[in-house]
């Protein structure tokens, strides 16, 4: 199969150089048969990987989750397969790959809402609002790491729960909520471990409900989520399903995988066909060992 990298334009035209440099050096040293094709304002990925929806070849989007679910829908009901190379702020469906995924292509279950797909998380409330503030998110004046940080500090201090009707399982919960997350893999938020016992292979879902609590209390639960302690708190139940639907009374934004999807319901279903996810550790290390 050919390997087809998508590389997002950076906005300096030299890390855009660094990284295509680095992917061709590595591909001509393992021999690989590869294209690299770049996006931009103009030059959609969906444009793009238009012309690679009849044939089968290794996608893989070279980034962060938010590149890996624009490379995910755009290619879902094709043969392709979805790789990754993390290269973004959060990577956080990377971060639960390492923990599962064996090398080569595996099977995972993808997830529908609306008429957009999944593969890592979506959620509402907080960490919505925290995901989906692309002038800290995306800021060049912050470092990766620091990002996620000051866009939660900022939401944090803001912040007011919301009211979402959940239907789930037989059950219809109207309630008002810190966060709704709704888990097909383990980690958001830049390394949160919001779902440890998720597994991208079992046709479930699990849906993590943060009922509304004081800013202290958001603030402890919040900063529990690193070591999954939060899971003992009072406020937070854990339900599994393969489906559920999530209304507001007004339009609201979630955010899924990193990119922001605005309704006012949100049908939410497992996919069991699911999609073929590419995984090689060597190959991630070999192209960032120098970027």
């Amino acid at each position: 199969m050919k390997y087809i990298f998508l590389l997002n334009q950076f906005s300096l035209k030299t890390e855009t150089n660094i990284i295509k440099k680095q992917i061709e050096r590595v591909c001509k040293k393992k021999k690989l048969d590869f294209v690299i094709e770049i996006n931009s304002i103009t030059v959609t990925t969906e444009s793009i990987l238009k012309k690679y929806s009849k044939s089968r070849n290794i996608i893989i989007a070279v980034g962060g989750d938010g590149t890996i679910n624009r490379v995910l829908n755009a290619i879902a009901g094709t043969n392709n397969v979805l790789g990754y190379i993390p290269y973004g702020t959060g990577n956080d469906f990377y971060r639960t790959n390492r923990e599962l995924l064996k090398k080569g292509i595996n099977r995972v279950d993808l997830v529908k809402i609306n008429d957009k797909y999944f593969i890592n998380i979506a959620c509402f409330g907080i960490d919505a609002e925290i995901g989906n503030n692309i002038d800290i998110v995306h800021s060049k004046m912050l470092p990766k790491k620091y990002r996620y940080k000051m866009s939660l500090l900022v939401n944090f201090l803001r912040y007011k729960a919301r009211y979402f009707e959940v239907d789930i399982n037989d059950q219809y919960i109207r309630e008002t909520f810190t966060t709704i997350a709704v888990c097909n893999a383990r980690y958001y938020g830049g390394g949160y471990k919001v779902s440890p016992n998720s597994s991208l292979t079992d046709g479930i879902l699990e849906v993590v409900l943060a009922y509304k609590t004081n800013k202290y209390g958001m603030a402890r639960m919040i900063n529990s989520m690193k070591d999954a302690l939060h899971l003992y708190y009072p406020k937070i139940k854990v339900l599994q399903t393969d489906k559920l639907t999530i209304k507001s009374p007004k339009m609201v934004s979630c955010n899924i995988d990193g990119e922001e999807l605005c309704a006012s319901k949100f049908d939410i279903s497992i996919i069991k066909s699911g999609i073929e996810v590419y995984y090689d550790q060597e190959l991630i290390d070999l192209i960032l060992e120098k970027i």
